[in-house]
């Protein structure tokens, strides 16, 4: 009987080591598993949130100021900008323009289609001004501060990004800077 319990002690320690080393490799892939999960969720997320795709699609808003002695014109305007990331864009300007000592309110918007060239140049297409009632500004006023619809070419602009802020320009001289809602 004493060599029967010698050998069920044995083998029940044979068992109980066994049953550890597997419990150890067991949680050794366990913790593998998990950490290798942890690191494709965090790479994952970061192409989320830093993708060109992501990047492509912005709002902002801003105070645009015009002011030329040369043309006898000035404009205070506020202004708001959607670039989306479905190539569509959208900018809305509310203000006042003075034009030959002649001040006229401004409350309109324009819809575009966009398509993003290198070095930060959009070619805007497709572009639909919206006048609300109150805008009483001829289109020829209008076309000195910023987009000018030509309907057979589109226009071109040039969108530099500065952490949370956009300068927008014409793609020679810079016109308004916006910051990011």
């Amino acid at each position: 009987m004493l060599t029967t319990n010698v050998r069920n002690s044995h083998r029940a320690k044979i068992i109980t080591e066994q049953t550890m080393k597997s419990r150890a490799k067991f949680q050794g892939k366990l913790i593998y598993m998990l950490s290798t999960a942890v690191v494709v969720a965090i790479l994952i997320w970061g192409y989320m949130i830093l993708s060109p795709a992501k990047k492509s699609g912005f709002d902002c808003t801003g105070y645009l100021i015009v002011d030329s002695d040369a043309f006898n014109f000035s404009a205070g305007l506020n202004s708001y900008l959607l670039m989306g990331n479905d190539n569509k864009g959208y900018f809305n300007m509310s203000g006042t323009v003075k034009s030959n000592a002649v001040t006229y309110q401004v409350e309109r918007s324009y819809g575009f289609s966009f398509q993003r060239q290198k070095d930060g140049i959009y070619h805007l297409t497709d572009i639909t001004m919206s006048k609300r009632s109150a805008d009483n500004a001829a289109d020829e006023v209008m076309s000195k501060v910023l987009i000018s619809p030509d309907l057979d070419h589109g226009r071109y602009i040039k969108i530099k990004e500065l952490g949370n802020a956009f300068v927008l320009q014409g793609v020679y001289s810079p016109t308004l800077m916006c910051v990011q809602n």
